[in-house]
C-alpha cells in the first residue's frame, strides 16, 4: 500500500514537473517566436535615445586650482557673400551692431 501511495506521488510530481515545463517553454515561444517584433521596438525605445546637446569643455586649471583657461558661450555671425551680391554695405551696416 505506501509503494502504491509513493508511486502514485512521484508520478504526480513528475506530472506536475513537466506540466511547469511545458508552461515555461510556451512563455518561451511566445516571447521569442510570436512577440518577438513587438518586443524588439520597445526595447529599442526604451534604450536608445537621441539627445542633442552641445557640451561644455572643461576648465583649464593649474596645480594650485587657479583657472586659466575657461570656455565662453558666444554668437557666431555668418553671411555667404554669393547671396549678398553688389548690397555688401547694406548688409555690413546691418551686421555692424550685432559684431
Amino acid at each position: 500500500m505506501t509503494k502504491r501511495l509513493q508511486l502514485r506521488r512521484v508520478l504526480a510530481l513528475a506530472v506536475f514537473v513537466c506540466a511547469a515545463f511545458a508552461g515555461l517553454g510556451y512563455r518561451l515561444v511566445d516571447l521569442q517566436v510570436l512577440r518577438h517584433d513587438e518586443l524588439a521596438k520597445l526595447a529599442q525605445d526604451n534604450t536608445q535615445r537621441e539627445f542633442r546637446q552641445a557640451p561644455r569643455r572643461g576648465d583649464i586649471l593649474d596645480a594650485r586650482g587657479n583657472l586659466l583657461a575657461t570656455s565662453v558661450p558666444v554668437k557666431t555671425v555668418c553671411a555667404d557673400p554669393s547671396l549678398i551680391g553688389n548690397q555688401q554695405a547694406i548688409v555690413a551696416h546691418a551686421l555692424a551692431p550685432l559684431l
